[in-house]
């Protein structure tokens, strides 16, 4: 009698349908579960109680809930090439639309991402492929002219790096033109008419709501939506995008999106009585400064910089930025500099104390909460307390654009 049951396991690898809202119902336990353990084992309870062997016990809790976190996580992670698959075939359709020669080529495809961002990548990255099939590639003619191979290339890869996944969409086609993308922006107001602005900050632009070069509007471009789309999807997913474009040579667009969306790695902080929540990946350093480390640029309304192993790098205080009273004036020089990078350059961000750091249960910001700027959500943690999950990349932008964000 166990012979053909044991059979029929062996035939289906022993997998299970699991719907995924049943995993992400586990996942919400399991983030319960956590700040559970947390609350219980930080009880002012437990103050000044002799508890012999307790500390052991709760390091062995917190390791396994830890994994529990981690396999509940990887419950809902899911190859990225079930997404993949669906953009090679639609590139047969973009083959016949365009008129031009297409090979896809896939690479990393086994590299898994959440379902839930899964989902939503789909119709993000189409509208990366439509651009590079319809801006970025050129016709077999005008190919073969500039001694290219008459069939256009385009590599969609996936690989996870640290606790991100990037995803790239590159070309081989004609790039990125500056002059044309210039002058749209001109033309929009954000850059001057004299102003040269660096390729990085000009790539930027074509992420904006209704931004597009196109002449002629087509069923694939032309409308100035899709590329701000994708913009909108990796902030709601708490990722960030890269471009790379080369003339004559092709043009590289890298998402880098976090493993799972449920829990997240982070360094608290305090200012004032507010706490806040850092990605540790992104922090580049911790320093105490000196005085003589802070700088003031009379000639930029005030603005600060850090002076760091001979390099500047601009302050930006959460208390200006969010509006917020402090109980206490905080001086810079008796505070805490965390420094960040992100893709615009470091910032240097004061703070009155480094917490913890911990693995936070991460809930969005909803209803009015939802027009809080640079921040991913919230994180919940084991003390009962919320701290704001800062956005550093938007964080940047902001203060960078004086606290629009």
């Amino acid at each position: 009698m166990s012979g053909p049951v044991e059979t029929s396991a062996a035939a289906d690898g022993g997998l299970m349908r699991v719907s995924s809202d049943k995993i992400s119902r586990l996942m919400d336990l399991v983030g319960e579960l956590s700040l559970s353990v947390s609350e219980t084992v930080q009880s002012p309870d437990l103050a000044g109680l002799t508890l012999t062997n307790f500390d052991a016990a709760v390091h062995r809790l917190n390791m396994i809930v830890r994994e529990v976190q981690d396999a509940a996580t990887e419950l809902r992670l899911v190859p990225v090439d079930d997404v993949f698959r669906r953009l090679r075939r639609m590139v047969r359709e973009l083959e016949r639309q365009t008129g031009k020669q297409i090979e896809m080529e896939i690479e990393g495809g086994d590299t898994a991402i959440d379902k839930l961002v899964a989902d939503r990548l789909y119709d993000p990255l189409l509208h990366v492929v439509r651009n590079s099939a319809d801006h970025g590639l050129e016709g077999p003619d005008e190919r073969v002219a500039t001694g290219k191979p008459a069939q256009g290339r385009i590599v969609l890869s996936a690989a996870q790096v640290g606790s991100e996944v990037r995803i790239t969409v590159a070309d081989d086609g004609r790039g990125l033109s500056r002059d044309k993308i210039l002058k749209k922006a001109r033309e929009k107001g954000f850059f001057g008419p004299d102003e040269e602005p660096e390729p990085s900050a000009l790539w930027k632009c074509i992420f904006e709501p209704g931004f597009s070069t196109a002449e002629v509007v087509s069923n694939l471009s032309g409308r100035g939506v899709g590329m701000d789309v994708l913009n909108a999807t990796m902030n709601a997913l708490r990722g960030r995008i890269g471009v790379d474009s080369t003339a004559g040579q092709g043009t590289r667009v890298a998402l880098h999106i976090p493993v799972s969306l449920a829990f997240l790695d982070c360094i608290i902080l305090r200012l004032g009585h507010q706490l806040f929540a850092v990605p540790i990946d992104v922090v580049s350093e911790i320093a105490k400064p000196k005085p003589e480390d802070i700088l003031g640029i009379s000639a930029d309304e005030g603005a600060e910089m850090f002076r760091l192993r001979g390099a500047h790098v601009p302050v930006c205080r959460l208390d200006s930025f969010y509006g917020m009273v402090l109980p206490d004036a905080s001086s810079t020089r008796d505070s805490v500099l965390v420094v960040f990078n992100t893709s615009s350059g470091a910032i240097a961000v004061p703070v009155d104390e480094i917490l913890d750091r911990q693995q936070v249960v991460m809930k969005p910001l909803v209803g009015r909460l939802a027009n809080v700027r640079a921040s991913f959500g919230c994180a919940l943690l084991g003390t009962g307390e919320v701290a704001l999950v800062l956005d550093c990349e938007r964080l940047a932008a902001g203060h960078a654009a004086g606290g629009v964000a």
